[in-house]
């Protein structure tokens, strides 16, 4: 039996056991029957656990022989291709043969004059292409495993907007990617999923059709790119301390980029941000509500106005200065009240936040105090997000020789905007809803 059909099995026992405990006077047969279950469930337990005790040994050999491998590969000379053929083992290893991102930088350093008498620092071009032009371009491309993880390291930045986002693979070779949509603007009677409506049958009449209606939404991904000048005096002497740094500089600001563009983008050569767009629902302002203020109304209609089917996935966005306006919202109780935000650690015994029970998560991208977009409540998973590749990194040492600078790029593409058009009509009311909400300015 697999995993999936034990666990099914022992659904079924423990059901048959909880019937069988509910019997006030039952009969010797039923103990017997009883007995015979609880031993089944006994040895299916045992099982299940063989079976996953099974599977860690074999993750962890998987595991060590991929660290025993990355490890010979260097230090192989040779081996067999596909096809038989003989080629150099390191091109089986991810980081080409170098220990890491500053052995890779020091490397380079040392043979700037002449790149092809290096055999590791070719194996690197050899792998992208670039045998031909490393001279010209003065280039040779970050080893995969490196460049690997400066992506890695934007995904985990704690101002990372695109692990919010439904993501969208891009894939190379690809100019853009279309994703098919359901054009719905109404949730009344004929209109949901865009067309798509259910009837009630009598008996002998004939069935009514209906179908939904699509829409394309076309991403093509824009580059991103960030371009530094490090000293060759700092790679030569400090390659570790360089690699550090220039991984968190280039992750902190790929991740800056992308987040203010999910926010705040034009979609002109970049990707269509939330606010403002015509599928994101605003809140008007409380009628002579004060300028850069946050009052208890503007939460309880921004929360009405979240599309009821993406209230579980939704989040509060928020510029650090609203915490201030936030603190000061109570829910009247009686005579008294109780605090609307909650911070964390305190009542919410939360990492994050709470909001009307949903986590608050402060980002800089949001505007300042009083502007639309100081306060986001949204579920991103209603904005969709073109992504093609990794970074792409690449180091010069040519292009500033005479000032003894080696330049260090990164190149990413992605593109994204929110699936909605429009927000949505109810079925019964009158609010318009939407899976991003934003506040009206306040001024």
């Amino acid at each position: 039996m697999t995993k999936a059909e034990i666990n099914e099995r022992l659904k079924e026992i423990a059901t048959a056991l909880e019937e069988f405990g509910a019997v006030e006077e039952p009969t010797e047969d039923q103990f017997a029957a009883a007995e015979l279950l609880e031993k089944e469930a006994d040895q299916l337990r045992d099982e299940k656990s063989a079976m996953e005790a099974a599977e860690r040994k074999a993750t962890i050999r998987e595991k060590a022989q991929s660290l025993r491998d990355a490890a010979k590969a260097s230090s192989r000379q040779t081996s067999p291709d596909p096809i038989g053929r003989i080629r150099p083992a390191v091109a089986d290893d991810p980081k080409k043969g170098f220990k890491t991102f500053g052995h890779f930088a020091q490397r380079l350093m040392d043979n700037h004059a002449n790149v092809r008498q290096d055999e590791m620092l070719m194996q690197v071009a050899a792998g992208t292409g670039m045998t031909q032009a490393v001279n010209e371009a003065g280039g040779v491309l970050v080893p995969p495993a490196f460049s690997k993880s400066i992506w890695d390291a934007v995904l985990t930045r704690s101002n990372s907007m695109l692990p919010y986002c439904f993501s969208v693979p891009v894939d190379p070779g690809n100019e853009s990617i279309t994703i098919p949509a359901i054009a719905e603007s109404s949730r009344a009677n004929g209109s949901r999923m865009g067309g798509v409506q259910g009837y009630w049958k009598d008996e002998l009449t004939a069935l009514t059709e209906s179908k939904p209606t699509f829409r394309q939404i076309k991403l093509t991904p824009h580059e991103l790119y960030v371009f530094m000048y490090v000293s060759d005096k700092l790679l030569r002497n400090s390659p570790g301390t360089v690699s550090a740094l220039l991984e968190k500089a280039a992750a902190e600001e790929i991740a800056f980029k992308i987040g203010d563009a999910i926010i705040n983008g034009s979609g002109a050569g970049m990707p269509r941000g939330i606010v403002g767009h015509a599928g994101t629902k605003s809140v008007p302002k409380e009628t002579g509500q004060a300028a850069a203020s946050l009052v208890l109304e503007n939460i309880l209609k921004m929360e009405n106005a979240m599309h009821v089917n993406y209230e579980p996935g939704a989040v509060w966005f928020i510029n650090p200065e609203v915490r201030v306006a936030l603190n000061a919202i109570t829910f009247p109780v009686g005579t008294g009240g109780i605090p609307g935000y909650l911070p964390p650690g305190g009542l919410s015994d939360s990492p994050y936040s709470l909001l009307r029970g949903k986590p608050v998560i402060p980002i800089e991208y949001c505007s300042a105090l009083g502007t639309v977009g100081d306060i986001i409540y949204a579920n991103l998973s209603a904005y969709g997000a073109a992504v093609r590749g990794m970074v792409d990194s690449q180091y010069s040492m040519h292009l500033k020789f005479d000032y003894a600078q080696t330049a260090f790029r990164m190149i990413f593409e992605m593109d994204g905007q929110p699936f909605l058009n429009s927000p949505i009509t109810p079925f019964k009311g009158s609010t318009t809803t939407s899976p991003i909400v934003t506040l009206a300015t306040r001024a």
